[in-house]
């Protein structure tokens, strides 16, 4: 046994970077080294919370500990992750930081526990615990571990969007490159209220993380970075950091000209997010995760990419007032196309072929026991679906006299100075919030006679009003290259 940094052991793709100084050495048992990382070595960053301390992405710490599974067995090929634990985030300040790599084999099993642990702040932290294990080495395969040869049938794609009929051709969603990336293009090809499906291209080419990491153990970690910060369509409004996974699977690690995630929403607990990830290449999957959770921390709401806000309101209105509503924001408008637009964002809440009608009046309806209600305005078409009675509008902040706000809010004028009081937001944008509340609520079937009461405010731009057995839910957000004030308002059974 070495208790001194000594030659790294022998294996067919050990770690030089992580595991060249050796402290202790125990055969097919432990293995314990040590290095330091500074901030010129971390290759890919993450938006920091510190921006002068760069933080290590997630896939780079799965990435250093299979790199200590492969020093500790020799294995060949990517092992297979289980309860995966991501700690405190790896930042890396002026004068660098040392890690220390703990490997050691469970006794009787054919699973390696790893642990990267470090100094932060002047205490002993770990920023990733995983137990790993050879795919081919365990008799508890289930259909999630299908193994590296097989050929798994392929599920149900989630809905996507049909082909426009009579409208000028677009992306069907919006294109985003990776941040540090020209050669690398994300696309979010669908993005519902239950998963998305994204496209990434360009990956071919591995990105150097020799100073890091040594030989890739798991494949190019830039592609998964650039996944895992992808998922923000829940929760767009905050910064998403993955704290563990239940399980990773690996079919092989590339390289990959294209590959496709689709990545199912699984729910919400304690301000937890999970996920299920499936990572396709070439017709087949390539990677499976399970039980991914991403824990929120707080960011500033918008300006927003139109195809995230829905998704967004989709989940505040869940939270706010209890309803379940779909909801869509499509951009792109042309007002000689809105019917074609309206069943365009009515096929990406309800699926390619909802048996859209429009009423004489050209109010839209659909059958299934859905309620639909639809707005155009600051270029872009607001959808949005429930099983009960809804109603929607969309407006950007209005700018008008108090002669002209009398005319046009009547009697509901007080409602607004009301808001203006308890608020302290402008009268423009408080009686634009009216106007679009009785708006949604004339789209849901109240009266127009039924008076506005001021229920509460959120910190992140949400008021609440109700109007006798309905709710108003709006929100005062931006778009990004929309306009620099908008209001949204959903009106919904109370």
């Amino acid at each position: 046994m070495a208790t001194t940094p000594g030659p790294t052991p022998r294996g067919p793709a050990f770690a030089e970077r992580l595991t060249r100084a050796v402290l202790i050495h125990e055969p097919g048992r432990l293995l314990v080294t040590t290095t330091t990382l500074s901030p010129a070595e971390v290759p890919v960053l993450d938006e920091p919370t510190d921006p002068g301390a760069p933080l290590l992405p997630a896939a780079y710490v799965l990435e250093a500990l299979a790199q200590g599974w492969v020093a500790l067995t020799g294995h060949r090929g990517p092992p297979v992750f289980e309860t995966v634990e991501f700690g405190t985030p790896l930042m890396v300040g002026e004068d660098g930081v040392r890690l220390r790599l703990i490997v050691s084999a469970e006794p009787g099993t054919d699973t390696t526990v790893v642990v990267l642990r470090g100094e932060h702040r002047g205490r002993q932290v770990t920023y990733g615990h995983a137990r790993l294990r050879h795919p081919g080495r365990s008799a508890a395969r289930t259909s999630a571990d299908p193994g590296p040869a097989a050929a798994p049938p392929m599920p149900n794609d989630p809905p996507v969007a049909p082909l426009r009929v009579g409208v000028p051709d677009r992306p069907p969603r919006t294109f985003f490159v990776e941040p540090g990336r020209s050669d690398r293009r994300l696309r979010y090809r669908e993005i519902t209220t239950s998963g998305c499906v994204l496209e990434l291209t360009g990956t071919g080419a591995a990105e150097s993380v020799a100073a890091v990491a040594g030989p890739l153990v798991l494949g190019d970690p830039g592609v998964r970075a650039a996944f895992l910060r992808a998922l923000h369509p829940w929760a767009p409004d905050m910064m998403l950091r993955p704290s563990g996974v239940d399980r990773i699977w690996l079919a092989g690690v590339g390289p990959y000209e294209q590959v496709t995630l689709h990545a199912t929403h699984r729910g919400r607990q304690d301000q937890v997010h999970r996920y299920d990830l499936e990572i396709r290449a070439g017709g087949r999957i390539v990677e499976r995760w399970t039980g991914l959770r991403l824990r929120p921390l707080p960011g500033r709401p918008g300006p927003w990419p139109a195809q995230l806000l829905g998704p967004y309101l989709s989940r505040r209105l869940a939270e706010l007032t209890g309803c379940d509503v779909g909801v869509v924001l499509e951009p792109g408008l042309r007002w000689k196309w809105r019917r074609q637009h309206t069943d365009l964002a009515v096929s990406r809440l309800l699926g390619a072929d909802p048996a859209l009608h429009h009423r004489r009046d050209g109010r839209p309806e659909v059958g299934g026991g859905w309620w639909i209600s639809t707005a155009h305005g600051a270029g872009h078409t607001f959808a949005v679906a429930a099983r009960t009675p809804v109603g929607c509008d969309l407006e950007p902040v209005l700018r008008r006299d108090p002669a002209e706000w009398r005319r046009s809010l009547g009697a509901h004028l007080a409602s607004a100075e009301l808001i203006v009081a308890q608020t302290g937001e402008s009268p423009h944008r408080a009686g634009t919030r009216v106007w679009s509340a009785l708006e949604a609520l004339h789209k849901a079937g109240a009266t127009a006679f039924t008076p506005l009461t001021y229920d509460r405010a959120t910190p992140d731009g949400w008021l609440l009003l109700t109007a006798g057995s309905w709710q108003v839910a709006t929100c005062a957000t931006t778009l990004r290259g929309g306009p620099e004030d908008l209001v949204v308002a959903v009106a919904t059974p109370r």
